[in-house]
């Protein structure tokens, strides 16, 4: 007995002499925030305009989030729909909301090939369908066939697609050359400007490779700005976005052109040669985001080698529109298999596991990762929505890819 309790005082002597110096401490506990967890890493994003969120998703932003992407209200077709018209009301509002809240904004977009209005196009920039009959286009190819790119309005539903805008189907005749450039610069110089200072900075082009290329040329689409101005068009509001504020990071920004990445073939090949030529050309361009939008059988080999390959061009990185489907196929574009509604729960383990390669990918490449922006705020607020895309389910309680995540940022 008296041996018994010597042992067991010289037990809670050493406890308590322990505690006393601090010399054992407890397991830190694992952030519970995203933007905690990767905080000294890269930015941590959301893409909604923040024109319709609830008291809860609010909370989850400022909890979660450094940085918002606006999903429609800065592209040209809702902030400049007519020649003589802006719309800034959504946009400023947005700006406001994020500073208001210590968040940082991202422009998106400047000039793509969907939601463009017509009267960029058009010699007459307020004809109307209505009052002219629509014009043939002038190059033959133009009217190819394009899906449609990624993105979705704050309601989570599908956004308008590429029909009737980017300069098909205009009505009248074309514009000169000269006369859709300089309407775009001043579109780029007035939206820009008007955010001078406050928008961190801009995906300036956005989806200009088509799909289906063999990754020989470029395989710019046939038709918008790059049938009635040329493949100059880019490097030019790269430079004219960089004249409206010289201290905003400026991205060309696509889906799918990690693919191919590995063999160096397809869209990412294309990719490099557009990258290359917009250097060359002397285009003031950070960095280029690869959209993310993936799926539970996405290439996670072709992921990384496209980071180590668009860093070898001295570019920033960006994976600025992240999603990862827990059912069906997902190629950044529309038309595609939505797959089962009922998903199983063997895939939400999967899709956590997609995730938590895809964050171990990233933490290796944090020092030319700008940022991981989400493309929506929950499975029922994103353009995937069927397809439980994202971290939160729609009551916004996290999913184990969550918590994949979260462990993605704690391993060493």
């Amino acid at each position: 007995m008296i041996i018994r309790n010597l042992i067991t005082s010289i037990v809670l002597i050493a406890a308590t002499a322990v505690a006393a110096n601090g010399q054992v401490s407890a397991k830190p506990a694992p952030p519970k925030a995203l933007k905690e967890a990767f905080a000294g890493k890269f930015l941590i994003g959301a893409a909604n305009d923040l024109t319709s969120i609830s008291d809860a998703e609010a909370a989850n932003i400022k909890m979660h989030y450094d940085i918002i992407t606006p999903e429609n209200c800065m592209k040209p077709q809702p902030i400049h729909p007519t020649v003589d018209t802006y719309n800034f009301v959504t946009a400023d509002a947005m700006v406001d909301w994020c500073q208001k809240n210590g968040l940082k904004v991202w422009g998106h977009t400047l000039a793509w090939h969907s939601q463009s209005p017509q009267w960029f196009f058009q010699e007459d920039p307020n004809a109307t369908a209505a009052a002219r009959p629509a014009a043939q286009p002038a190059n033959p190819q133009a009217a190819q066939a394009a899906p449609p790119a990624a993105g979705a309005n704050p309601a989570g539903q599908p956004r308008q697609g590429a029909q009737g805008f980017g300069g098909r189907g205009i009505t009248g005749p074309p514009a000169s050359k000269e006369v859709i450039l300089e309407r775009l610069k001043s579109h780029i110089m007035t939206v820009v400007g008007r955010y001078k200072g406050r928008i961190m900075g801009w995906d300036v082009f956005n989806e200009s490779i088509a799909d289906g290329g063999d990754g020989t040329t470029e395989n710019l689409r046939t038709f918008s700005w790059y049938q009635y101005v040329g493949p100059e068009v880019i490097t030019l509001a790269f430079k004219w976005a960089h004249e409206a504020d010289p201290n905003a990071q400026l991205y060309y920004n696509d889906y799918n052109i990690e693919q191919g990445a590995v063999e160096n073939k397809g869209k990412h090949a294309s990719s490099l040669l557009l990258l290359k030529r917009l250097i060359a050309e002397g285009a003031p361009i950070t960095g280029v985001g690869i959209q993310g939008h993936w799926h539970l059988d996405t290439n996670l080999e072709d992921v990384e080698k496209a980071i180590e390959n668009y860093a070898a061009l001295g570019l920033r990185v960006s994976i600025t529109e992240l999603d990862v489907t827990a059912t069906g196929s997902n190629s950044g574009a529309f038309g595609v298999n939505q797959g089962n509604r009922t998903i199983p729960p063997e895939n939400y383990q999967k899709q956590a596991e997609v995730y938590k390669k895809l964050f171990e990918i990233f933490m290796r490449h944090a020092d030319v990762i700008d940022r991981v922006t989400f493309w929506g705020l929950s499975d029922t607020r994103s353009w995937r929505r069927g397809q439980d895309a994202l971290l939160f389910d729609g009551q916004l309680n996290p999913k184990p890819a969550f918590n994949a995540v979260i462990e993605a940022s704690l391993k060493k």
